[in-house]
């Protein structure tokens, strides 16, 4: 198979979530701590239940608190995470760029080849939009941000769904693959319910500590969740690479 599409289709995104997981533990380990004043919160490090991924990507610290609170500088941590974020966004669409492509080669089922069709704009635009979470940070235009964001999160759910019918109608991967995109799909439908119409957190809102940890720690479920899921279209895209090697 052509060397290209191996990078695109395995290495390039297997790359992009080693650098995801060093980027994000170095930036959580140095990031200053923020306040909340709203619920009384204060901490002098990261707090996975009380801090947003995004808040390793502003400037400052703190970059909800309107005014009163200390802001300490944050570039280290913000660089990290936002290369990061980028970097992942041009995995994934690199990825569906070549998914059609490498199907096609390998003779697939027409329905196969048409659903990797339909993933290859939507995973140019879920993988921009991921992209542009790095590139507009927290507190350079909050609103932007949020688009971005919750723009990627939707679009990947409607390409997450073409992804598990290419998968169930491919002949070359079982569909084993199909249910765990599948259950991603699923849980990810969970959480733009809670995004879209759980509590709101940002600038100038009333919100309970409660509401605070319940979308902090959705967030990290989800990004956990389809990085597993990825990682397994992974394993299976590669097991079918070295197929091929083994008949050349």
């Amino acid at each position: 198979m052509n060397k290209r599409h191996k990078f695109a289709l395995v290495q390039f995104p297997f790359l992009a979530i080693i650098f995801f997981f060093i980027f994000n533990a170095v930036a959580i380990y140095y990031f200053p701590g923020s306040e909340k004043s709203i619920i009384g919160f204060q901490s002098d490090y990261y707090s996975f239940t009380h801090n947003f991924f995004s808040e390793l990507g502003a400037f400052t610290t703190s970059p909800d608190e309107l005014k009163g609170a200390v802001k300490i500088d944050n570039t280290l941590s913000m660089l990290l995470f936002n290369a990061s974020l980028i970097i992942v966004g041009c995995s994934i669409m690199l990825f569906y760029n070549k998914l059609k492509y490498f199907f096609e080669r390998k003779k697939d089922s027409a329905k196969t080849i048409y659903y990797f069709n339909l993933a290859r704009p939507l995973g140019m635009v879920t993988g921009l939009l991921f992209a542009g979470v790095g590139l507009i940070q927290h507190d350079l235009h909050f609103l932007a941000h949020v688009f971005c964001a919750h723009g990627a999160f939707l679009t990947l759910w409607v390409l997450s769904m073409v992804h598990v019918l290419a998968v169930f109608h491919s002949r070359h991967l079982t569909n084993k693959y199909a249910l765990g995109y599948l259950i991603f799909f699923l849980i990810l439908a969970i959480y733009l319910g809670i995004i879209f119409l759980g509590p709101r957190i940002g600038p100038g809102l009333l919100y309970k500590e409660s509401d605070l940890i319940l979308q902090v720690v959705a967030q990290k479920i989800i990004v956990l969740t389809f990085i597993v899921s990825m990682l397994i279209q992974l394993y299976g895209i590669n097991k079918m690479f070295k197929a091929s090697d083994k008949i050349n």
